[in-house]
């Protein structure tokens, strides 16, 4: 039996799991909210596609929610024209984020912390739901997708990057581990899940329109020794590294978005 879309999709995402052989220390509590909160001040000077497909049918003083909000880069932008943002997250420190930004933007601010199987069913409704940078780490992306169209009244939208976000690790674990890291799923893939669910999405692809914020060296190298799990010791393997493949500091990116009827 062929498997489906939403089956290739959940597998592709379990092949960038940490193999058991290297996961021997626990992974990091939580993601960098200086990290996300630089790249969420970046998006409200930019015009993205995502921006303007999200703005396309907000109201003057509309409402958006932003699930696996982090900082607010997905929905901070939106403000005005929205008058009301409600950022979902599980991590308290990002949510902190979210709130001050959104506050700093004069917008009605709702952090809600929890995952979104837990809190979704509990919240209003809003003129536009959008989801940013979430989708490789939801094995269940229709489930997913049928969750946020259920709280949005006129339209949802997604924004991924067209590959993996760690696809640029590649060498690194080949390197350091002798692993070969997989090649997919891609934002084509995502598409074809949402379609499988009988959404009838639409989809754009895209590159961003200016870098993203730099990092120092010693972020680098902390992002690398936790997502390797390996210790300062391999340090000099790793900046040798980085000289030859550099993290990017653009992104091919794709946005999905769907009417909500």
């Amino acid at each position: 039996m062929t498997d489906t879309a939403a089956e290739r999709w959940a597998a592709g995402l379990a092949r960038w799991r940490i193999p058991d052989e290297v996961a021997t220390a626990p992974p990091p509590e939580g993601f960098p909210v200086q990290r996300f909160a630089d790249i969420a001040d970046l998006s409200v000077t930019l015009d993205s596609p995502s921006r303007r497909i999200a703005t396309a049918v907000l109201p003057e003083g509309g409402s958006v929610m932003d699930v696996g909000c982090g900082a607010g880069a997905g929905s901070l932008p939106l403000a005005p024209p929205a008058a009301r943002l409600i950022g979902v997250d599980v991590q308290a420190s990002m949510l902190e984020a979210f709130r001050e930004r959104a506050l700093a933007r004069r917008a009605t601010a709702t952090a809600v912390l929890g995952p979104w199987q837990e809190v979704l069913d509990d919240l209003r409704s809003t003129d536009v739901v959008v989801s940013h940078h979430t989708a490789y780490g939801t094995p269940e992306l229709g489930d997913f997708a049928h969750a946020l169209a259920a709280k949005a009244l006129r339209r949802v939208v997604l924004e991924l990057s067209s590959e993996h976000p760690t696809a640029w690790t590649r060498p690194y674990w080949q390197a350091i581990h002798g692993i070969d890291a997989p090649g997919g799923p891609t934002s084509d893939d995502a598409a074809d899940v949402l379609r499988e669910a009988g959404i009838d999405v639409e989809v754009v692809h895209w590159e961003e329109a200016a870098p993203l914020p730099p990092e120092t060296e010693d972020e680098q190298l902390r992002f690398l020794r936790a997502r390797l799990r390996i210790g300062p010791e391999r340090d000099e393997e790793l900046l040798d590294l980085l000289r030859d493949h550099p993290r990017p500091s653009w992104r091919h990116v794709t946005t999905l978005w769907w009417a909500v009827t």
